[in-house]
């Protein structure tokens, strides 16, 4: 089990106005599996590829267990780096693409035999050694490419987001066959994805990454119930922030004085989110409800979406039980106290604040 540790890391493109890195420092811990959520263009890939070795970084370290690894040849450095496509050579058969990466090594026949077959075995696919990659759905190429990623025993799996071209049944499949064989190989892992049910899911931490900045990390529950700022609840679904005065355990905001509850920053300015699946609405009122009125409403299967007036302002609310009430009608809608809690503004918005 290898730790890694990134300081600093500092990476610029000739062509871009803005790094791609700038001065991230990130850590995962031995055998564990650190995911890097955000959106397309914010530095994730990027982390990868200085890991790997196929980019060096401007400035800054990055170690394993310790002793920096920015000297070493990057096939040296024990990383395997696994795409979105799957890159198995056609013209092989399953075991040839499995076993690659051990004939370069030198290994043994009876070795290469033996640990191909441990591999298909651990990936679910015994038996299609023989076959050839275009008779492999893309599910089955991927976990080929992961047995191929794996055979060497590299100190750290690297995936640039290897999921998202599947379709949602084998996605979910994949990634629990990953999680699964990640816990049992006990090898430290970083997962690059814009998914966030995704990072949720597979990850035991999680780095929120937005324009070259690390913004938080944590435990996947904790990053989903209490962000820490603005920015990164944004990247964890919130979509309602309440900014105003704090006193005696009320929030003056625009929308009225608001009950909240549980550990809060000091009296005075202060900002609250909460999540959109949090908001109660109520045909009637009562303590932290409001007067709104239903501007649109869309149903998403498991929940239904909608868009609401309060006041001057507008909110989203995604609700498990749908009301009955059309769009155009009035209702109320509840903030809870227990679930309105403090972040750091982080953000320089135009919008006026609720």
């Amino acid at each position: 089990m290898t730790a890694i540790a990134l300081s600093h890391l500092t990476k610029s493109y000739p062509r871009q106005a803005t790094p791609a890195l700038a001065d991230v420092s990130l850590a995962a811990e031995p055998g564990t599996l650190l995911a890097l959520l955000g959106a397309s263009g914010s530095g994730k890939s990027t982390l990868l590829k200085l890991i790997a070795g196929v980019e060096a970084p401007d400035s800054g370290e990055i170690t394993f267990d310790g002793r920096s690894i920015l000297r070493v040849p990057a096939h040296r450095r024990g990383a395997v780096l696994m795409f979105q496509k799957a890159y198995l050579f056609p013209f092989l058969s399953v075991a040839e693409n499995i076993a690659f990466g051990l004939r370069v090594q030198g290994a043994s026949r009876a070795t290469i035999q033996a640990e191909v077959r441990r591999m298909l075995a651990l990936v679910e696919l015994p038996g299609i050694e023989h076959k050839r990659p275009a008779q492999l759905s893309g599910g089955e190429q991927q976990r080929v490419a992961l047995a191929r990623a794996l055979v060497t025993r590299p100190r750290v799996l690297l995936l640039d987001e290897p999921f998202s071209s599947l379709d949602p049944t084998v996605r979910q499949t994949l990634q629990e066959a990953v999680r699964r064989i990640q816990g049992e190989l006990g090898i430290t892992t970083l997962l690059v994805t814009h998914d966030r049910g995704e990072a949720l899911a597979m990850a035991d931490r999680v780095a929120l990454i937005e324009r070259g900045e690390v913004l938080a990390c944590d435990t996947p529950r904790r990053l989903f119930e209490r962000p820490p700022t603005c920015r990164a609840a944004r990247l964890m679904g919130v979509t309602t922030f309440l900014r105003g005065e704090l006193a005696g355990g009320w929030l003056q905001s625009r929308l009225g004085a608001l009950a909240v509850c549980g550990p809060s920053p000091r009296e005075g300015r202060a900002t609250y989110a909460i999540r959109p699946e949090q908001i109660r609405l109520r045909c009637l009122p009562g303590p932290n409800a409001l007067p709104a009125r239903i501007l649109a409403q869309t149903f998403r299967g498991e929940l239904s979406e909608y868009v609401l007036q309060v006041g001057d302002a507008t909110l989203r609310v995604q609700a498990f039980q749908p009301v009955a009430i059309p769009a155009g009608g009035e209702l109320f809608v509840e903030l809870p106290p227990e679930h309105l809690f403090p972040v750091c503004d982080d953000e320089a918005s135009s919008e006026r604040p609720l």
